[in-house]
């Protein structure tokens, strides 16, 4: 007889959830993205600051306010608004032809086809585009309108994410939001994993730090199995002759 599956749904999630989001400020409501945007900054931005990556991706659009401009245009001058961006050359002559690709494959510069995908087919598409990885792909489809259980898992929100357990301990970090996912309870939308994601980065950032962590401020310390437990205050032990019984000895010798 098969064996049933299963799914080893992890029951902290929830309370994970719950304490982050509590921990964080009111996400803002920003203007919608078009996830061909949100796929050639993702490009751009490999190797730079979030604040570097979106002046430069500023520069280029300036230039090409279209996609067409910047399907046709020159790699050479594309890389001249890419000075100082790590392999600048070879994003330049990503940048004209993902365009083309996208455009041969769907017939029109848009990625609105991906929203008749699944998932993994979605996925698959995408980073058979040239400098395209996992991070690049799932950040795109948070965008293409259809609701798809995605999470995006940096190295910095991996840090906590072993820490806690939610991970295998050897699994590599394109892995991860797979692992996730698999844990996580069956109601939960991309919104959740969103905001689980943006919370263990903060956590990583002001706590979960890579060689000290501060275990001891950190709000998912009691939910963690690898947190530094505060020792317990050592019982102190009054030595049966103080000051007193020192002073009673010394009158009787006297």
């Amino acid at each position: 007889m098969q064996a049933p599956l299963n799914f080893a749904v992890d029951n902290r999630l929830p309370e994970m959830l719950e304490r982050l989001t509590q921990l964080l400020p009111p996400k803002r409501q920003e203007p919608a993205t078009n996830p061909l945007d949100q796929l050639l900054y993702g490009v751009v931005s490999q190797g730079l600051s979030s604040s570097g990556a979106t002046a430069c991706y500023k520069r280029i659009r300036q230039r090409y306010p279209s996609f067409v401009s910047m399907r046709d245009a020159d790699p050479e001058v594309l890389r001249t608004l890419l000075v100082g961006v790590p392999a600048a050359a070879l994003k330049a002559a990503a940048l004209p032809e993902i365009l083309r690709l996208v455009e041969e494959t769907s017939g029109v510069l848009s990625l609105d086809a991906l929203r008749r995908l699944d998932t993994e087919m979605a996925l698959r598409f995408l980073t058979k585009l040239p400098r395209v990885n996992d991070d690049i792909a799932i950040s795109v489809l948070r965008f293409t309108g259809a609701e798809r259980v995605v999470m995006q898992v940096d190295r910095d929100v991996a840090r906590p994410m072993r820490r806690l357990g939610l991970s295998e301990p050897a699994a590599p970090l394109s892995a991860l939001p797979r692992q996730l996912i698999e844990r996580a309870p069956v109601s939960w939308r991309s919104s959740d994993f969103a905001e689980l994601s943006r919370g263990l980065g903060t956590v990583a950032g002001r706590w979960c730090h890579q060689a000290r962590p501060d275990c001891a401020h950190c709000p998912l310390a009691s939910l963690c199995p690898t947190a530094e437990r505060a020792p317990k205050p050592a019982k102190v032990l009054s030595f049966p002759f103080g000051a007193r019984g020192s002073a009673s000895s010394r009158q009787g010798a006297a």
